[in-house]
């Protein structure tokens, strides 16, 4: 019985940690990991490739916060975005060092 009542306790924990979104995600706000396969920085808009090949296309504004390093294609990024005007706009992007 013990056992059981274990199991399911870590099985909702699991359940539990796998929702809840991660701490720089806000309401309504995607997720996107990838890699900057093209940047346009006169226009703001980037493409991501994510693990799976699929490619998004994102915009960023003044507000945007822009963490960790320089955008430049072949660079490691995460980033928050919501959806507006059929648009991905950035909240943050975290940037890590460009693969090489």
């Amino acid at each position: 019985m013990m056992k059981r009542v274990s199991m399911l306790v870590f099985l909702t924990l699991i359940a539990v940690a796998i929702a809840l979104p991660a701490g720089d995600a806000k309401k309504g706000e995607k997720l996107v990991s990838g890699t900057i396969s093209r940047l346009d920085t006169a226009n703001r808009s980037m493409t991501v490739t994510d693990a799976k090949g699929v490619a998004w296309t994102i915009q960023w504004n003044d507000s945007t916060r822009v963490l960790g390093g320089e955008l430049k294609e072949g660079a490691a990024v995460q980033l928050g975005c919501s959806e507006s005007d059929n648009q991905h706009w950035a909240n943050w992007i975290k940037v890590a060092e460009a693969k090489e």
